[in-house]
């Protein structure tokens, strides 16, 4: 193979290829193998039907033509190898040169991994976010056992918020009613917004005894009736308030196996400070990563970010329809235009691919490595998420051609751990990286069904697999 590399501009290249005509030969045998298995010719069994024939039937430039196309991503890597460069796009491709008895010349354009630097991690610096459990927080989990604990008695003064409310209710479309907008002794919570829009406002200040009548559109989560206008009839017929059980240690022996309220405000304080360490522990990375990426003067190529933006605008416009919404439902919805949606889309976007870049650097420079028991742990934890069985799991993977990605996802999590362990973050004293215990890789090893696994994106943009045009041959 004779390679010869052409920038044409920031991060695209043209690559001239040559090869032999006989380095499409194993593409050509196979070929033949196949059309001599699927043609069918009298006096000759499936898979012994002879060249000449094939060529006969089908045409010498067909199959040579079809040998090529399936030969293409074989040359097209062995060429990106040669001049040791990583694509990030899926490649141009022309036939310049395909004629008997000479080589086979291409001319390959395609986009190509930027040159990445990675700041000096001394220059990441961050004030870690408060990790200290209050004992306002301890009192805030308190409240919510209790509420979970309560009991509703019968009140009689007006509706307040947080009461439930024992209502009938009547949606009229016109003179007739809607059954699916009407309930008799419905117990509804005041303030929770499960009802028509008005229903709270209307609830709220009125007594037992109370006929209420307004309309309301209701709203998207109405299913069928969503932006229907309907007339409502509202009996209030009791109010209830939440009665909580007294805060002693009574309730605590309720609660749990505990013997007094110390003891079960010193076992929430115990959780509490562990989930909030896990919190300001996922924060921190949070930061350190927007921190990498405001340090670094890389910008993101323009075709990676074109890409996902049309990826996610895709999958943007399919969530709004089945939800029953618009593009224009969704500006009024988030209080903006849809050109705002796009632009903070495409930032979006544009930074978190600058930070994969940046992570799969680090990985290259620190040589972070993706091990077996890395992805075997990474399974087993998923599958233990979903409720599935680990071995299937694994198998799916593979089948579905996922596991360079996970392996990618797991490479860029251990050189995010590797910028938190050298940045420097005030305030906190830093810990080290928990890992799920070893029992987990024991479990399953993907590894084994799958090899050369490949954890960076750059490698696996394919050529198009299209038949080369009357021009190109």
């Amino acid at each position: 193979m004779e390679t010869t590399a052409e920038t044409l501009e920031k991060d695209r290249v043209k690559i001239r290829v040559e090869v032999p005509e006989d380095a499409i030969d194993p593409a050509l045998n196979q070929v033949y193998r196949r059309w001599s298995q699927e043609i069918k010719v009298p006096g000759f069994r499936k898979g012994k039907v002879p060249r000449q024939i094939i060529d006969s039937r089908v045409g010498p430039e067909i199959i040579r033509e079809e040998a090529l196309r399936d030969a293409l991503p074989d040359i097209y890597r062995d060429a990106l190898r040669a001049e040791d460069l990583e694509a990030i796009t899926t490649p141009d491709i022309e036939v310049t040169q395909f004629e008997p008895g000479k080589p086979i010349v291409l001319e390959v354009t395609v986009d190509i991994r930027p040159e990445v630097v990675v700041p000096d991690f001394a220059s990441i610096k961050i004030d870690a976010p408060p990790a200290q459990v209050t004992e306002a927080d301890v009192e805030q989990q308190l409240t919510r056992l209790r509420e979970g604990f309560a009991e509703l008695e019968t009140v009689s003064r007006e509706v307040r918020s947080g009461d439930f409310a024992l209502i009938d209710i009547k949606g009229y479309d016109g003179d007739e009613i809607v059954d699916s907008a009407s309930a008799p002794d419905y117990l509804y919570e005041v303030g929770s917004k499960g009802g028509p829009p008005e229903l709270d406002g209307e609830l709220i200040g009125n007594k037992p005894g109370a006929i209420l009548k307004f309309n309301s559109t209701l709203p998207d989560a109405a299913g069928d009736l969503a932006g229907k206008q309907l007339s409502f009839t509202v009996l209030l017929k009791e109010v209830k308030a939440k009665k909580l059980p007294a805060l002693d240690d009574e309730f605590a022996k309720t609660v749990g196996e505990f013997d007094s309220l110390d003891e079960l405000k010193d076992e929430l304080k115990d959780r509490l400070e562990g989930a909030k360490d896990q919190m300001v522990q996922d924060e921190i990375r949070g930061m350190v990563l927007e921190a990498l990426v405001d340090a670094s003067d890389l910008d993101a190529p323009e075709p990676l970010v074109e890409q996902e933006f049309n990826h996610r605008l895709e999958h943007l416009e399919e969530d709004l329809t089945k939800a029953g919404m618009t593009m224009a439902d969704y500006e009024t919805q988030t209080n903006s235009t849809e050109l705002e949606i796009r632009s903070e889309m495409r930032t979006s976007i544009a930074r978190g691919i600058k930070a994969e870049l940046l992570l799969e650097q680090v990985a290259r420079e620190q040589t972070i490595d993706v091990t077996e028991e890395d992805i075997g742990r990474e399974l087993a934890i998923a599958a233990a998420r979903s409720g599935q069985d680990v071995q299937e799991l694994a198998k799916q993977v593979v089948e579905s051609g996922r596991l360079s990605s996970v392996a990618a996802d797991i490479m860029r999590r251990k050189s995010l751990d590797y910028v938190v362990e050298h940045a420097t973050i005030e305030g906190l004293e830093k810990k080290p990286v928990e890992e799920p215990g070893e029992e987990f890789a024991e479990q399953i090893n993907p590894a084994a069904e799958a090899t050369d696994v490949e954890t960076e994106p750059g490698n696996t943009a394919e050529p198009d697999q299209t038949e080369p045009t009357d021009d190109q041959t």
